[in-house]
């Protein structure tokens, strides 16, 4: 791969990673409002995808430093 492909796939990983944790934080804040007559599901469902934006979120960050080493070794 050349450098401006790497590049932008780094930017771009970082991007989807920032996002996904930023939209995980605002399903997080609606577990932990009161909630009026709401049921137990509707927690365990946002609960459920806080955490699997969090592991999505996690692995972008890993395949942008993956693709970063890729630079760097490709620099050198």
């Amino acid at each position: 791969m050349n450098k401006k492909k790497l590049q932008s796939l780094i930017l771009d990983f970082k991007n989807y990673a920032f996002i996904l944790m930023a939209v995980s934080v605002f399903l997080y804040i609606g577990v932990i409002l009161p909630d009026q007559g709401k049921e137990e599901i509707y927690d365990m469902i946002l609960m459920i995808t806080t955490v699997l934006f969090l592991l999505a979120s996690f692995v972008c960050f890993k395949t942008s430093l993956k693709y970063k080493k890729q630079l760097d070794k490709h620099e050198s």
